[in-house]
């Protein structure tokens, strides 16, 4: 049900930025205008990731989450039948706090399986999420018009109400997983700078959204400035998405036997050398090749930091709101210091920003391993204690 939920709220994310042409039409807007809509959808997100995080709880109660898909749904269908273009953008709002809330659920449920386990987990949902959002620009394209989709996810929506359990879940998973906690709960470690080390991956995740919202904000300028028509340009743009998708699903399940961290820093090395490549002239394929490479790096720091810090609502909403605040202002910037008349700029100042999120994965991963080395110190970061001592990470992992 997780899973068809992340779906569906890709659907929603993906389709509102494809629509823009169509509600220009419907509520008669200027060419160019509109895109308040979906910075108010982003907004929303934003405020109820932060009001939903700040709590000792590991996930949302049953009221809450379904607070939250009702919030959600309420917005799809109010955007569906809205009469007037503020009253849109007040639904959009709702829709994404909503959405917000129901992201950040997620996250942090996914992220109580420790491990392997959590690392599959995660990306499964991202994968699942960017599934969403390539379907719901395709759907918009192919039915000519907005309100059907909204409303079918509206409708959808609402039928996923009774399965919000105290965890999100069905409630008998609800049960099983609270009486295995119950059964076998750790005593957990105090990692020695855990502020520092989920502020370091805060700077990654922001960086790292600048990335991925980058290539999609820049990606079809890029190429029609080297000289792809505009039709052609918007329909291989699309690639970077599905190439997201795939690395998500396939990715994960060949790395399983490294280290988060590795696997973070491999990812960022072969996307940083996609962009270059993209810089270089065989850009559609090389902005492909990107997607595959990055599907998994925010999903597996997500992993890595719940697996070193086992707080999975605190880390989801620090980097969850650092993920939103990347995916808004590093595209403007980039836009910015980019020229038009040298559209090779744009892969390679997006390149420049992954080098930036590697360097601050290493500086995260160095901090955990002064901290796992330090003898004198606490247990190392995010260990679990069973039995009197101290768990491997093998044992934890396993």
């Amino acid at each position: 049900m997780q899973l068809l939920l992340s779906v569906l709220l890709g659907v929603v994310t993906g389709a509102l930025g494809a629509a823009l042409p169509l509600f220009r039409d419907v509520y008669e807007m200027p060419a160019a205008s509109g895109t308040e809509l979906v910075v108010l959808y982003n907004l929303g997100a934003l405020v109820s990731i932060a009001l939903c995080g700040p709590s000792r709880r590991q996930a949302l109660t049953r009221r809450a989450v379904t607070l939250v898909l009702t919030a959600f749904a309420g917005g799809c269908a109010g955007m569906a039948y809205a009469p007037t273009w503020p009253t849109l953008n007040m639904c959009a709002a709702v829709c994404g706090a909503g959405y917000g809330g129901l992201v950040l659920h997620q996250n942090t449920l996914f992220g109580r399986y420790p491990g392997r386990a959590g690392f599959v987990l995660l990306n499964l949902l991202h994968a699942s999420f960017g599934a969403g959002a390539v379907l719901g620009p395709v759907l918009v394209g192919g039915l000519h018009q907005v309100s059907s989709l909204l409303l079918a996810t509206a409708v959808l929506a609402v039928a996923l109400v009774p399965w919000a359990g105290a965890d999100g879940s069905t409630p008998r998973a609800a049960k099983a997983l609270a009486a295995a906690e119950s059964a076998a709960a750790p005593v957990v470690a105090e990692h020695p700078a855990p502020g520092r080390f989920l502020a370091i991956l805060g700077l990654a995740a922001l960086a790292y959204a600048g990335i991925e919202s980058s290539i999609g904000a820049l990606e079809s300028t890029h190429l029609h400035a080297i000289g792809h028509s505009s039709a052609d340009a918007a329909r291989l743009s699309g690639l970077f998405w599905a190439g997201l998708v795939v690395g998500r699903l396939v990715l994960p399940f060949t790395a399983l036997r490294l280290a988060p961290p590795c696997v973070v820093l491999l990812c960022l090395s072969a996307a940083a050398a996609g962009l270059v490549t993209a810089a270089s002239g065989w850009a559609a394929g090389a902005y492909a090749v990107t997607g595959v490479a990055l599907g998994p790096v925010f999903s597996t720091l997500l992993a890595w930091a719940n697996a070193t810090l086992l707080v999975p609502r605190r880390v989801s909403t620090v980097l969850l709101l650092a993920n939103l605040c990347g995916s808004g202002l590093l595209p403007y910037l980039i836009g910015l210091v980019t020229d038009p008349r040298r559209p090779v700029l744009i892969p390679l100042s997006i390149a420049a920003l992954t080098l930036l999120t590697g360097m601050a994965v290493a500086a995260a991963a160095r901090l955990a391993r002064a901290a796992a080395a330090d003898p004198a110190g606490p247990c190392p970061p995010g260990a679990a204690v069973q039995g009197g001592r101290p768990m491997t990470q093998k044992e934890y992992t396993a």
